[in-house]
């Protein structure tokens, strides 16, 4: 026993619009942040560094020579600036050419070969380093000392813990992600409601469709957005479609209802006649039931024809079809039946070959019915032609011809022309109408041709086709 896997539940296009609206935007707004603070962080420190080069700037402005040595005459304000430094702790070292402690911390590290060159300072290295077991921030000075003998070089080393700046970053951080999640939620609840108002018009055409009557088959009208009018222009090929198919089978209906009713209940009739003659039925009346019995036969296979016809638009048009080839085929099936009947029937072609773009059943069904109404209506001792000429291909007949008063009205379902005693179902003419019609062609009625009789019915193209 196999079992089925569950099928999986699709996405609706709302969540697909926001997963693929909102997945880009938190990436995008990640690396803006990401951006954002790292630039704000290299700002920090620039501002810090930059007062820190202005603790060793006021350091060595406070140096001065007296009494053949370098002394640190520290003013007030340099005193407040290294003892009560607000959020981290200042450390300073003065040092000369040679390296040796003049003034300050002893242990307070240099900035080593890898120290950061300031673009804007050019007297001014800072670097990263460790005093007393926490990070500093170091600034080294290259300051020059005017003493009587000359200038002298001291370098001045100037040292901040960094609790100030981690706590200046670490705000940066919370600031930055705050915002940008903030931000995040605004631009989903705005993408959420956009989105929202986007599928609105599939909302109203769900609504549309399922507020459709059962026989209600309009087309859908009104604004639809220009990314949902070919579905809007798709069901409403689909529902003309599917209400000139329901047209054809109600006409198909209504016709056959029609037209069966008459032979049937004739031959249901003439079997009860025959049922109470004894012991043997006339045989007029068993040659009616029998001559009934082939016109429902008849009107049965004309009426299916007519329908396969009006489904001609959904059937392939493309082949190329041998019009020459496909006349003489139809001649040749009729061949015995117009034996039977007393018809001397020919087949006659202008031209060797004449191809047309067709669908052959149905043009086959055309011929074959225009052969069928010379047959019948011409009666015995006539001469009937089919005959393929340079725009088309006709049946031409001697019989009695077509009366005027009825020319106009041939081709229309279920009118009957035929003389008195002739059975007909007026159907014929009305099928290869509608053939020639969906091929791009037309139907010619010429009658009479000769001395009062004959009758030529061709269905032609205006251009040979190719």
């Amino acid at each position: 026993m196999t079992q089925t896997m569950p099928e999986r539940r699709a996405w609706s296009l709302r969540w697909r619009l926001l997963a693929g609206l909102m997945l880009p935007l938190s990436v995008l707004m990640g690396v803006n942040a990401w951006l954002g603070y790292d630039r704000a962080v290299q700002a920090a420190n620039e501002a810090y560094d930059r007062s820190l080069y202005l603790a060793a700037r006021t350091l060595a402005e406070d140096l001065q020579w007296q009494d053949g040595r370098v002394e640190l005459l520290m003013r007030p304000g340099t005193g407040y600036l290294f003892e009560k430094h607000i959020g981290s702790r200042l450390f300073y070292r003065i040092s000369d050419d040679t390296g040796k402690l003049v003034l300050g911390a002893e242990a307070l590290p240099s900035p080593g070969p890898q120290q950061e060159p300031v673009h804007y300072f050019a007297l001014v290295q800072f670097a990263d380093a460790r005093h007393l077991g926490q990070p500093v921030r170091v600034a080294q000075l290259t300051h020059v000392l005017q003493t009587p003998s000359g200038g002298r070089v001291f370098f001045i080393h100037v040292a901040e813990t960094r609790e100030a700046r981690e706590a200046l970053i670490q705000t940066i951080l919370r600031e930055t992600l705050g915002s940008q999640a903030l931000l995040l939620v605004a631009v989903a609840v705005l993408v959420l409601l956009a989105v929202r108002r986007a599928v609105q018009p599939l909302q109203r055409l769900r609504g549309l469709m399922e507020a459709k009557a059962d026989d209600d088959l309009r087309a859908l009208t009104g604004g639809w957005p220009p990314e949902l009018q070919p579905l809007v222009d798709a069901i409403n090929g689909y529902t003309q479609r599917l209400g000139r198919l329901i047209g054809i089978r109600k006409r198909f209906l209504d016709n056959a209802a029609h037209q069966l009713r008459t032979p049937l209940t004739a031959l249901k009739t003439q079997l009860g006649l025959m049922q109470r003659q004894s012991p043997t039925p006339d045989p007029a009346l068993l040659q009616a039931a029998v001559r009934t019995t082939d016109d429902a036969v008849r009107l049965t296979a004309q009426l299916l024809a007519l329908t396969r016809a009006e489904h001609g638009p959904d059937m392939d048009k493309t082949a190329a079809v041998d019009l020459v080839v496909l006349a003489r085929q139809v001649t040749e099936d009729q061949l015995w039946r117009a034996h039977a009947a007393g018809v001397d029937l020919g087949f006659e072609s202008q031209v060797a070959h004449w191809p047309v773009q067709a669908n052959a059943i149905l043009l086959q069904e055309a011929l074959s019915n225009l052969l069928d109404n010379a047959l019948h209506h011409g009666g015995p001792d006539t001469h009937v032609t089919v005959r393929v000429v340079a725009h088309g291909v006709e049946v031409e007949d001697d019989g009695p011809g077509i009366a005027p008063e009825h020319q106009a009205h041939v081709f229309e379902r279920f009118y009957r022309a035929a003389a008195p005693g002739v059975s007909g179902s007026g159907l014929g003419l009305a099928i290869v109408q509608e053939i020639a019609r969906q091929h791009g062609g037309r139907v010619e009625l010429h009658s009479p041709l000769a001395k009062g009789r004959g009758t030529r019915i061709g269905l032609v193209w205006p251009v040979p086709q190719v």
